[in-house]
């Protein structure tokens, strides 16, 4: 569950960009860990990086969402230390996929260290499911 409010050091943080949710990782409001391009503005698989940026520049005048966890996930999720550690120890990582390696993937590795389903998993549910009907 998303909720609207203030994040804290760790935080698993997402913005509504109209299509999409773009995802992210909180340190503080100076340092958001992202799969995106370093300094960019457009979509550019290519030079899409794990990179760091502000609050302000991730959200580009959306409002910041932060992740509620389930009890299921809080016994699996790693402690806020070594979500930003794990974020650290990637950052420069290429290899961007929107299907099988985009930000929400990034976001959920960081804090689960294991696959989650994605907003790309429920997308590809979907289309399935009204194949078969």
């Amino acid at each position: 569950m998303w909720v609207f409010k203030r994040p804290q050091f760790g935080d698993q943080i997402r913005v509504n960009r109209g299509l999409y949710y773009h995802h992210g990782i909180y340190r503080d409001d100076f340092c958001v860990y992202q799969f995106a391009v370093p300094g960019g503005k457009d979509i550019d698989p290519e030079n899409a990086r794990v990179c760091i940026c502000t609050l302000e520049d991730f959200l580009k005048g959306g409002e910041v969402e932060v992740r509620e966890y389930t009890e299921e996930e809080k016994k699996v999720k790693r402690n806020p230390l070594q979500v930003i550690m794990y974020a650290q120890d990637h950052l420069g990582e290429a290899g961007y996929d929107v299907l099988r390696n985009n930000c929400e993937h990034f976001s959920n590795r960081c804090v689960f260290d294991g696959k989650q389903k994605t907003q790309v998993d429920e997308i590809i549910n979907n289309i399935m499911e009204a194949i078969r009907k």
